[in-house]
Parts: C-alpha cells; sequence; structure tokens
C-alpha cells in the first residue's frame, strides 16, 4: 500500500465544542509515555514474563514523549470520537486551535505554554514504539511492530508570532484504534492532575475498574507495568502519597500491607460515586 504525502491526506478539523477526553486502551494499560517531568532519554523497556508480551519506547535527543505530551493524543481521541458519532467523516490528519486545546486540557495560555505545544509534537514524533503485542483476537501468533505516537506536526503562526493551530498525523496504529472503538471516557477532571503518578494511576484504574470493583492488585504487579524507573520501595512510598491525597477522580485507593512478614503488599480500588467520602477519610469508607 502506497504510503500518501500529508498533504494529500483529508483533514480532519476539531472543532467540536464540549468534548469528553478519550484514551485508547492499550496506551492506558501499557508504560509508553514516560512518568516524568523532566527529559527521558533512555530506552525503555516492559516484558511480560508469563505471557512473553514485550514492549520497547526509543526515545528521540527531544526525550521521550511523557504522559502529560499524551494530553495531545486524548484531545484529538476524544474530537475524532464525537465527530465519527455524529457521522462527521474523520481523519488522522487533524487540525487544531492552540487557544482551544490549552484551555481544555487545564494549561495556560501564557507564550511559554504556546511555546510547550512545539515540544510535545517534536517528543510526540521522535518516540517509537516496539512491542510484539498485538490488540487482535487471534492470541496464537504474535508480530513485533514498529511504529510512532504520531507521523508529523506542523506548527502554524499569526502575523505576531503568536502559535494559532498546528496540525498532527495520528500513527494508523493509534487512528485503528479510535476507528476500531478501543477507546475509553475519560474523566474531564483528569486534566487538572499535574501529578504524573496520579494520571498513570487514573489509567489503570479506569482500565482495569470498567467492570471489576473492587480492584486488588498486588503493588509489585502494578509498579511493573507503571513505567516508572524507581525501585518498588519508592514506588510505594510514592502510593501511599496518593493514597494518603485521594485524588483520582471516580475511584478510592486503599494500601493494604503484608499480611505476614515479607508477604505482599496490595492495591485495592474502589468506586467513589459520593466524592465527600474522601474527606472523611479511609476508616470510615471501609466501615461502610
Amino acid at each position: 500500500m502506497a504510503i500518501l504525502p500529508a498533504e494529500q491526506i483529508d483533514m480532519f478539523v476539531a472543532d467540536i465544542v464540549d468534548v469528553a477526553p478519550r484514551g485508547d486502551s492499550t496506551s492506558m494499560e501499557l508504560p509508553i509515555f514516560a512518568i516524568s517531568s523532566k527529559p527521558d532519554k533512555d530506552k525503555f523497556r516492559y516484558e511480560n514474563k508469563e505471557t512473553g508480551n514485550w514492549l520497547e519506547i526509543i526515545p528521540s535527543a527531544d526525550g521521550r514523549a511523557t504522559i502529560h505530551d499524551k494530553d495531545l493524543l486524548i484531545y484529538a481521541f476524544g474530537q475524532i470520537a464525537e465527530a465519527a458519532q455524529k457521522g462527521r467523516k474523520t481523519s488522522r490528519r487533524i487540525k487544531i486551535t492552540a487557544y482551544d486545546y490549552l484551555t481544555i486540557t487545564n494549561r495556560g495560555t501564557d507564550g511559554k505554554s504556546y511555546k510547550a505545544i512545539g515540544d510535545t509534537l517534536a517528543r510526540l514524533r521522535g518516540t517509537v514504539v516496539r512491542s510484539n503485542i498485538v490488540n487482535t483476537a487471534n492470541h496464537l501468533s504474535k508480530k513485533a511492530e514498529v511504529f510512532g505516537l504520531i507521523d508529523y506536526g506542523s506548527a502554524v503562526t499569526d502575523n505576531q508570532g503568536r502559535l494559532e493551530y498546528f496540525e498532527v498525523m495520528i500513527s494508523e496504529q493509534l487512528y485503528n484504534a479510535i476507528t476500531n472503538n478501543q477507546i475509553l471516557e475519560y474523566n474531564r477532571e483528569y486534566f487538572t492532575l499535574r501529578s504524573p503518578y496520579d494520571r498513570r494511576m487514573y489509567e489503570l484504574c479506569r482500565k482495569n475498574c470498567t467492570s471489576n470493583l473492587p480492584w486488588k492488585v498486588k503493588l509489585e504487579d502494578i509498579w511493573h507495568i507503571f513505567g516508572v524507573k524507581s525501585p518498588l520501595k519508592e514506588f510505594r512510598r510514592k502510593i501511599k502519597e496518593s493514597v494518603e491525597k485521594q485524588a483520582i477522580p471516580d475511584y478510592f485507593l486503599k494500601y493494604m500491607p503484608p499480611e505476614i512478614r515479607k508477604g505482599p503488599d496490595f492495591l485495592v480500588v474502589l468506586s467513589d460515586k459520593d466524592r465527600d467520602m474522601k474527606k472523611k477519610g479511609s476508616e470510615s469508607v471501609l466501615a461502610t
């Protein structure tokens, strides 16, 4: 199949107001994005020894795409999915108004915030994914794929040099996930979460708690899939901080220490339909 130049692919204009953010289920589950606010230029590998599934993230000189960079994809996915539901023709080539993107994703609208869009485009374009994880019904065979998160990005400024809009070409792999409805809606409060840990925890809860609550998982298993490079001891401390804050929208977290010496510790995720429960503390919640 011939690869068409970007200008020969129809452009989809992201102009729908009040759209719920959405994410693809694969990148919600797998540790593709860096859980760091500092540049991460090291190759990252995740491997599931039970299934043989593996994933490698290869960053460019600009660093690995971060979980904050992912906001651009979440915003775009929401626009595409909503347009498709309305019967509009969509495309993986998307035009996004910079101001709309910044305000919806809870960013500032100063010069620094506009400049950061260019940095995000560079990291998304430069991050390469290698994996043998194929999202199909056939689990008898595997194949290794190499793909990027976006195929290209461009920014257009006005006469005053201010970024007016930008274009993004989402990779075919990610676009196919949207068109095949392999996506989940995010709580809009996700964009208010500043901590990379809180964002990643929300994604894992959203992916694993669609119809399975409470969700009880070994902390070590969460650590492996989280995508951090810190040791388990440091990860445990961070998770305890998240439990203390209870900042994850829609969910209530509880840390369960080992029941016996040297046994595993667990994270338990409960539904949080009543936000006031978080203010009463974990003891009152667990007593209900």
